[in-house]
């Protein structure tokens, strides 16, 4: 390996202790906690976004007590395994209740692991300023820190099995360790198709073929152990799909039908030469403001002999050849949701620090063009934090203007110093924007808890309206397309169910004393008693209702 042994993010030794690189490190790592845990569970689930999806087929598999069988209203749910569905189960009943914050503990923990296998990886083949770098970059992109940190959805915990299969082939091919290579990967392949389907089998094959291939050693795809990996993932995935089937008399075609339509949906087949045309020109330039601040570091690529910088160190050819390839088959689809491309994020940023701390000195424009950026932005942002007394959302949060006081002191001070302290910038960079999370958790949550709140709420309202004089749930269905499956309502059945402890189903029958919750559509012609109203995704109305006849 061709590191230095020493960085420009070391401070000298007679500086202050606060003035040095270890210390904004561990700031840094301490500020983890209280980012990604406080106020997790304050806002209700997201009906904007798949949130509500996967809770409720977590809480339906509890309800039912088949874990096997995930489904949405009591109807089969294909789209994805069940793998995740069971972890956010499981911190169901680890915290004993169907809260926010339970269901997005595995995520944050997820993410910390995540994190903490980055800078494992990176520390043993680099140095520690690089591992720290690439691990809080995973972290503090914006994509991450303010959207993706705050919701249980599949994809880090994903991202993570996924990223660790990659570098798995490195460092066991490193050491010639070809068994371990092939069972320990396809191992991780299986747990990750047991979660997402396919995608898995895409990252593994094209980072096997693009690595092996690159190095031109072909033969090692035909190893004894390969096939002995191939037999391990069959057997794993496999002695679900017997069990699934054996309680489920669905056909096979069904199921994995839609495991390949969901992987295939979002390409050129599906949208057309013209819309992946666009997608192929816009999509690079959508990456800088997912993933920023970090991916302006991508200016550092532009320079003479880049490619030679990138294949003469091993470790960082290989993050450079898995981040390409498997970004290939992303940057050629053009329905493609950020959160898809989190496992491609430390592979990236790992060749982004190395040419930042390795092979770009501090009087390069490159260098100085970015660091100047973030300065910029910074004081931006550090002198922003005063608008917040002036925004109407904000003016009602309790504390406000100590918060306020408090965010722009310590924003400044960190701006101070990276102005102060060139060798620090990109550790400090990366305090600035755990702090700024810190100011998000104060400031932006606060005003979005009134439009998740009401779905919550209604939705309860609704519930206890279904319920005997005892608190046990009477007969309720959901009336027709009132509760379609595309997702809207997702949200409505999880609450309900929560309270109620027991599966909304879905049903176009009228059966005596039963509630029903109905749109206006489904009950044109109806004869029916209103019981009540509440108000389903996406600010649709709907009614309990009790037929007639």
């Amino acid at each position: 390996m061709h590191f230095h042994t020493t960085s420009s993010d070391v401070a000298t030794k007679s500086a202050a202790f606060w003035q040095q690189a270890r210390f904004w490190q561990w700031l840094a790592v301490a500020l983890l906690i209280p980012v990604l845990f406080f106020n997790l569970g304050f806002l209700p689930l997201d009906p904007d976004s798949d949130e509500p999806r996967r809770a409720l087929v977590a809480l339906e598999m509890i309800l039912s007590g088949d874990y096997l069988t995930p489904t949405l209203n009591g109807e089969l749910y294909l789209n994805k395994p069940p793998l995740y569905n069971w972890l956010i189960a499981a911190s169901f009943n680890l915290f004993g209740s169907y809260s926010a914050f339970a269901l997005r503990f595995p995520m944050a923990v997820s993410l910390l692991l995540y994190a903490l296998t980055v800078y494992a990886f990176v520390r043993w083949y680099a140095t520690r300023p690089m591992a720290f770098a690439a691990a809080l970059m995973l972290i503090t992109n914006t994509r991450v820190l303010l959207y993706d940190s705050m919701l249980g959805l599949i994809d880090i915990t994903f991202s993570w099995v996924t990223y660790t299969a990659f570098l798995l082939v490195y460092h066991f091919d490193e050491r010639k360790k070809y068994t371990a290579l092939f069972v320990t990967t396809y191992v991780l392949t299986a747990v990750g198709f047991l979660m997402k389907g396919l995608p898995s089998v895409a990252f593994q094959g094209l980072t096997l073929l693009a690595w092996f291939g690159y190095t031109r050693r072909w033969k090692r795809l035909l190893h004894p152990a390969h096939f002995l990996g191939i037999a391990v993932f069959g057997l794993i995935t496999g002695a679900y799909y017997i069990a699934y089937f054996t309680r489920n008399p669905v056909p096979v075609t069904d199921v994995f039908g839609v495991l390949f339509y969901e992987s295939s949906r979002r390409t050129v087949v599906e949208f057309g030469p013209g819309e992946t045309l666009l997608h192929l020109l816009t999509f690079p330039l959508d990456m800088q403001h997912y993933y920023a601040p970090w991916m302006l570091l991508i200016v550092l690529l532009f320079r003479p002999g880049i490619r030679r910088l990138l294949t003469e160190n091993r470790f960082v050819l290989f993050n450079a050849l898995t981040f390409l390839v498997n970004f290939v088959v992303y940057w050629s689809s053009p329905q493609v949701y950020a959160r898809y491309l989190l496992m491609l994020l430390p592979p990236l940023f790992t060749v982004l620090v190395y040419i930042y701390y390795e092979r770009s000195p501090a009087t390069a424009w490159q260098r100085r063009l970015v660091e100047n950026v973030w300065l910029f932005a910074a004081v931006v942002v550090t002198t922003g934090t005063w608008v917040a007394l002036f925004f109407p959302d904000t003016q009602a949060i309790a504390g406000l203007f100590w918060k306020v006081s408090v965010l722009f002191a310590a924003l400044g001070l960190i701006t101070y110093r990276y102005f102060r302290q060139p060798p620090l910038r990109l550790t400090l960079f990366i305090v600035f924007m755990l702090v700024v999370r810190i100011g998000f958790n104060w400031l932006v949550i606060p005003p979005r808890l009134a439009h998740r709140q009401r779905y919550k709420e209604t939705s309860e309202q609704a519930a206890r309206l279904t319920l005997d004089a005892n608190g046990r749930p009477l007969p309720l269905y959901g009336y027709r397309n009132t509760i379609g499956d595309d997702g809207a309502a997702d949200v409505n059945s999880f609450h309900i169910e929560a309270l109620r402890g027991q599966i909304l189903g879905i049903t176009d029958r009228k059966l005596p004393g039963a509630y029903y919750i109905a749109d206006s559509i489904s009950l044109v012609g109806e004869q029916y008693e209103v019981v009540g109203d509440m108000l389903l995704f996406d600010e649709h109305p709907a009614k309990i209702v009790r037929f007639s006849k």
